[in-house]
């Protein structure tokens, strides 16, 4: 027998009498800890020692093998955009935002929104030049019970021995509970997801995508599902893109099972990938990401500000005007205004009294200083 078969044999079904993890449905489910194990005995230090292994990673320096991680953002951040695109360079054995990937077969789960799915697949299959037919990933359409496909799930994966990576789209839509704010409900959820693949004799990693608490910002993108889901994963990688930037930084929060790293910056851009069309006829425009390079990163960061000093003198010609009339005075587009705007109150170059601006004197000083 091999060890993938042996993986599956193995497996204790939720709500066997054998299994100390009952998650089987119904009203008598058990309420214990589902992280509970049997005590081992001590060991010397020699003996615990032995079994140290070096790092192992799928994605060099940001996922281990074995690992599980949560990828949250904001709904229009581009997590999912960055969850296909991991997948595709992870198929392909290339370089995820500047990081060296592991060449693996990957899983995806894509259980929130299957169509959308599809069409952001072959966008960025199309804008890096990849023929999405030949990639060596496996796709489940759809939502289902982890719970009560435990079983069915470890024997598709086991049929997978270069299996390398899972991903999961989302937490929130493979939750089956009332509330995703209750920490015990999720802790069995997220013990479900490493279950997946815990075991599996080619170490393969979750990615489990993740929508964020209420009101969340850049410094407290953690997931939805409470302290226990975080502290049972091994870290949360997180999406950013500043309103009105086409800028994107994926990075992590809460924690990180590894050595910190500085955000990885994205690029966002909208293309109409060819063959890619509406029911009418009409091509139709996608999302898609790029690794971002510093020379580029120079480039857009010249032309924000730019905008912004267009903006800050129109403001200060025009006190009151809002940010309609500076899109039509200035030829700055809506999103490039929403930028400058927020960045020029950020540094208190303006004020906002309701819907109008006014220039602070801090802000004709800036001006001065660009001989404006």
């Amino acid at each position: 027998m091999n060890d993938v078969s042996q993986w599956v044999d193995d497996y204790v079904p939720p709500g066997s009498r054998d299994s100390n993890r009952n998650f089987g449905p119904g009203p008598k489910r058990d309420k214990r800890d589902p992280r509970r194990k049997p005590f081992k005995g001590l060991m010397s230090s020699a003996k615990f020692l032995a079994d140290m292994t070096p790092p192992d990673y799928l994605v060099h320096g940001l996922i281990m093998r074995g690992g599980t991680y949560t990828l949250t953002g904001n709904t229009g951040h581009c997590k999912t955009l960055l969850a296909i695109l991991l997948a595709i360079r992870t198929a392909l054995g290339q370089w995820f935002l500047g990081r060296q990937c592991r060449k693996s077969r990957v899983v995806f789960f894509a259980g929130e929104n299957p169509d959308n799915v599809r069409y952001q697949l072959y966008g960025v299959c199309a804008e890096i030049g990849v023929n999405p037919d030949e990639l060596d990933i496996k796709w489940h359409d759809g939502v289902f019970s982890i719970e009560d496909a435990m079983c069915a799930v470890k024997a598709e994966l086991a049929a997978h021995a270069d299996l390398g990576l899972c991903i999961f789209d989302s937490l929130q839509a493979f939750f089956e509970g009332d509330d995703d704010n209750q920490n015990a409900d999720m802790l069995r959820l997220a013990v479900s997801f490493r279950e997946l693949t815990e075991g599996h004799p080619n170490k393969p990693s979750g990615l489990i995508i993740a929508h964020p608490v209420k009101k969340a910002s850049r410094e407290n993108l953690l997931p939805r599902g409470g302290s226990a889901l975080t502290n049972e994963l091994d870290g949360n990688f997180t999406a950013w893109v500043e309103p009105g930037s086409v800028v994107g930084e994926f990075h992590w929060s809460g924690k990180f099972r590894g050595v910190p790293f500085d955000p990885l910056k994205f690029e966002t851009a909208v293309i109409k990938p060819e063959g890619l069309v509406n029911a009418d006829g009409d091509q139709m425009p996608m999302t898609i990401i790029r690794p971002l390079c510093e020379l580029r990163e120079a480039e857009l960061r010249d032309d924000a500000d730019k905008n912004e000093i267009d903006i800050l003198a129109a403001i200060h010609v025009e006190s009151g005007i809002t940010a309609n009339g500076l899109h039509s005075k200035t030829g700055i587009g809506r999103r490039g205004v929403d930028k400058a705007l927020n960045q020029l109150v950020r540094d208190k170059l303006i004020r906002r009294f309701k819907r109008k601006l006014a220039i602070t004197q801090l802000g004709k000083k800036a001006l001065e200083l660009h001989g404006r």
